[in-house]
Parts: structure tokens; C-alpha cells; sequence
């Protein structure tokens, strides 16, 4: 848990984090607290955008970073210590953890991810694999995610990242796993099911159809 600190003398609503060189100005009656950014979000506060190390880190980068989103189509902010970045496709989260400060890429969970399942640092959002020890490199590897997106359509029974057929829960529970071919996005319904037959009737018109 970590203490942050605001002015009793703003309106702005900001909070400090120890080492920030704005808290410095602040004068040390004029300061109150908060017990973690939860709480300061609660109270309608956000994190000054110097705090964090991924403003510094930001900051580094801020001309190729604001050049690159520009001529992709990228909105891009910074808030709460952790950039936001929105793309064609998708949105994303890029925040610094651990002791070294790495940068990390967070994103948005599908509907596939919906349940609580996949416990995350940032709720609502999953972590990438794709590791990059900046954020240009990271806005670079969620271009390439989008135009895999377009070329492969997410519909409900592929994977958002790979393309590759999954099987929900409640399909595996009433019709099975097998599946038409390999190169379906369909389900082979189970045999001696409604579905089954359903298609059976199917595949009995198209052959009249095709006499």
C-alpha cells in the first residue's frame, strides 16, 4: 500500500506520489493523503501524470511515440499511471511493474475472457505475451495485431490472438468437441442430437439440390 498526498489548496484533484518533484512545492500544512490510488479514485482524484515511471519512460519517447500514433490512427493518453491506448481493433493498457520498472502490455479481455476466470494486475484487461523494453516497441506489436485482425475476423468461436478454433464451455457440455474439419470455424454437432439431425436433413437437401 502506497501513500499518496494532495493539496488542500487545489482544486484540481491530482495526488502525489512521495517522489514527485510537483509534491515538493507543495508546502508540508497544506498536504493530506490518501492510502492508495483506490481510495484517491474514490474520492474523484487521479494520479499526476509526473509520477509514475512510465511518464518517465514516456517522456523519453514522447515525439516517436506521438508520431507513430498519429500516422496509425491511435488515441493515446496517460492516466493513473498507466498509458491508454486505443487502436483500430482493440484497447490496451501499458503500465511499469516490478522492482526494474519494466513496461508490461495489457489487453482488453474478449468475450471469452469475461468471466473471472483470468485473474489480472489490471481488471477487465490480460496480460500479452509480446515483451518490448519500450513503448514504441509495444505500439508497433498492437499495429501488427490489428492487421492480423483484419485479415481474420474474430467471431465467437476463434481465438482473439491466435485465429485458431476454441470450444466454449456450454458447446463441449451439450454437443462435444469434434469438429467438421480443420479448416472450419464450425462445431460437428454430436450424433443422435437435435442439431445433429438438423444438419443431417441439411446435407440431405443439398444432395437433392445438386442432382
Amino acid at each position: 500500500m502506497c501513500t499518496l498526498f494532495y493539496s488542500t489548496n487545489s482544486h484540481r484533484k491530482i495526488v502525489h506520489l512521495c517522489h514527485c518533484k510537483v509534491l515538493q512545492r507543495i508546502p508540508k500544512e497544506n498536504r493530506r493523503s490518501f492510502g492508495s490510488l483506490e481510495e484517491a479514485t474514490d474520492h474523484g482524484y487521479r494520479l499526476c501524470n509526473c509520477c509514475p515511471p512510465i511518464a518517465q519512460k514516456y517522456r523519453k519517447e514522447r515525439i516517436p511515440v506521438k508520431d507513430f500514433c498519429n500516422s496509425h490512427g491511435f488515441s493515446f493518453s496517460l492516466l493513473n499511471g498507466a498509458i491508454h491506448v486505443v487502436s483500430r481493433h482493440d484497447r490496451w493498457q501499458i503500465i511499469t511493474n516490478g522492482e526494474k520498472n519494466k513496461p508490461f502490455l495489457y489487453h482488453r479481455n474478449t468475450e471469452e475472457r469475461s468471466n473471472g476466470k483470468y485473474p489480472s494486475v489490471i481488471p477487465g484487461y490480460h496480460s500479452q505475451a509480446s515483451r518490448s523494453t519500450t513503448i514504441l516497441g509495444y505500439l508497433q506489436y498492437i499495429d501488427s495485431h490489428d492487421r492480423y485482425r483484419d485479415e481474420h475476423p474474430y467471431n465467437k468461436h476463434s481465438s482473439p490472438i491466435s485465429g485458431k478454433n476454441t470450444i466454449p464451455g456450454w458447446f463441449v457440455e451439450k454437443y462435444g468437441k469434434e469438429y467438421l474439419n480443420d479448416n472450419s470455424s464450425q462445431f460437428k454437432p454430436r450424433k443422435g442430437t437435435k442439431r445433429y439431425r438438423k444438419e443431417q436433413d441439411r446435407k440431405k437437401r443439398q444432395k437433392r439440390d445438386n442432382v
